[in-house]
């Protein structure tokens, strides 16, 4: 899955002031890569999360699977590129490329810490 959302964001966000970077958001030196590289878009790891939902008499057994990614970039607060908008909004309609779920979602959310804001989004995907 993080292959085909990081492709499909890669396609959505092209010839924006954001670039994709296929490393994961790691930190480095000390730093947090999507710090340390403001302006560059970083998908973390899967995160996978089995739930049983149902359990019948003649023991079948009903999961619910929800994968979740987390995603990041940061840029300057005081002076953000002016497509910052239509990024955040390409990147939230990227979750559509991921087929077969029952429910797809994206949340963003922001901080701003001294002079750089931190949008953060989580990708929810759950199948049954």
């Amino acid at each position: 899955m993080r292959s085909d959302l990081l492709t499909q964001i890669t396609t959505n966000i092209a010839g924006s002031n954001i670039s994709v970077s296929s490393e994961l958001p790691f930190t480095s030196g000390g730093e947090t890569l999507y710090l340390k590289n403001m302006k560059n878009f970083y998908l973390d790891e899967e995160q996978d999360d089995r739930e049983q939902v149902l359990k019948t008499l003649d023991g079948y057994e009903l999961e619910q699977n929800t994968i979740t990614l987390n995603g990041y970039f940061a840029c300057d607060a005081k002076n953000q590129p002016g497509d910052t908008s239509s990024v955040v909004a390409n990147i939230m309609n990227a979750n559509s490329v991921i087929t077969g779920t029952v429910n797809n979602s994206t949340q963003v959310t922001t901080e701003i810490v001294e002079d750089v804001i931190t949008y953060t989004f989580e990708f929810n995907f759950i199948t049954i």
